[in-house]
């Protein structure tokens, strides 16, 4: 089972039908079980999960912003995908900074060597995505840079785990990349 984790707004649930219930489609799509979880019920969990991923939210939204995600990432030792604002929580939480950086709509993305090889990415060279964010993060030392758009990186891997980063929206036109994490999870 994929836990994927609501960080809207939880007084705004629009946010969550228009940025964690695409994520969750495609998921159950490849047949596996998913449990939708909003951040501030993360001590319920008492499911066994093989993967993550800690969605994003609209554009105006900062409500996460005093959150954290570091419980959840250390009671489970699994693969983990953040998108857009999940990646800067990710960052963030490991020694990046977030930083003013605004991108909306269509953008380029260009894959680095590193992006080139890794199992999430290989074999897609240049794309566009659909970027939606105010705000990215510093790359710490630990993490990669996989893919980048002119102003930032959008794509980042750990360097010892597979745990990723997407800053810009893989549920509106990269279903790909959320396929790709699933298989991760399930090998």
């Amino acid at each position: 089972m994929i836990l994927v984790l609501d960080i809207s707004n939880p007084v705004v649930p629009v946010l969550c039908d228009e940025f964690v219930s695409p994520v969750a489609r495609i998921i159950e799509q490849k047949g596996i079980s998913v449990k939708k979880i909003h951040i501030s019920d993360l001590i319920q969990i008492k499911h066994k999960v093989t993967g993550i991923i800690i969605c994003g939210t609209a554009l105006a939204d900062s409500w996460y912003k005093d959150k954290r995600i570091e419980p959840l990432v250390s009671r489970y030792n699994v693969p983990i995908l953040g998108i857009c604002a999940g990646m800067q929580m990710l960052l963030s939480e490991s020694g990046g900074v977030v930083i003013q950086s605004l991108e909306i709509g269509m953008i380029p993305v260009t894959l680095s060597c590193d992006g080139k090889e890794d199992i999430l990415t290989k074999g897609k060279d240049e794309f566009s995505g659909y970027a939606l964010h105010q705000y990215a993060t510093t790359i710490p030392e630990t993490w990669t840079v996989l893919a980048h758009s002119k102003n930032t990186a959008q794509i980042v891997r750990y360097s010892d785990k597979f745990w990723y980063g997407v800053l810009f929206h893989p549920e509106v036109r990269n279903e790909w990349i959320i396929e790709r994490f699933v298989d991760i999870t399930i090998k």
